[in-house]
């Protein structure tokens, strides 16, 4: 008996961690949202490392 019990306790504990290290795996840090190669391109653009040329080549390549 106490080994079944001993057995279905490891099984919770293991199942926990694996939902708390999803949970903290997929959760997105507030105020942080990733950055799409347009957002980066055109950021470099307002910063004149790229030309609007560039940019509007680049978007049009991506389809939008």
């Amino acid at each position: 008996m106490t080994e079944s019990f001993v057995r279905v306790i490891l099984t919770f504990i293991v199942l926990i961690a694996i939902i708390v290290i999803l949970v903290r795996f997929r959760a997105s840090k507030p105020g942080r949202r990733s950055r799409d190669s347009l957002d980066i391109l055109k950021e470099k653009m307002e910063k004149g490392e790229i030309s609007k040329d560039d940019y509007e080549e680049a978007k049009r390549k991506r389809g939008k």
